[in-house]
């Protein structure tokens, strides 16, 4: 697994927001430190260098539990 970053806050909409270190498509799956399947990223926004992504959570997934862990993709 690769580590896209560390979720820094949740936005108005409920979603997780981490500053990635490359750019990932839309729909990516992403995980937690366990490999579970936390949510998917619905949203890139910013500098292409290190841009932002938004994290929406899978069903059954609190997303409140995401802030300050780190985030992965396979």
């Amino acid at each position: 697994m690769y580590c896209l970053g560390k979720v820094s806050h949740l936005d108005s909409r409920n979603l997780a927001i981490l500053v990635s270190k490359e750019k990932v498509p839309k729909n990516t799956k992403v995980f937690d430190s366990e490999n579970k399947h936390v949510g998917s990223v619905v949203n890139i926004f910013g500098p292409v260098v290190e841009p932002y992504l938004a994290i929406a959570a899978k069903k059954g997934t609190r997303i409140t539990k995401l802030v300050g862990r780190e985030i992965y993709r396979k």
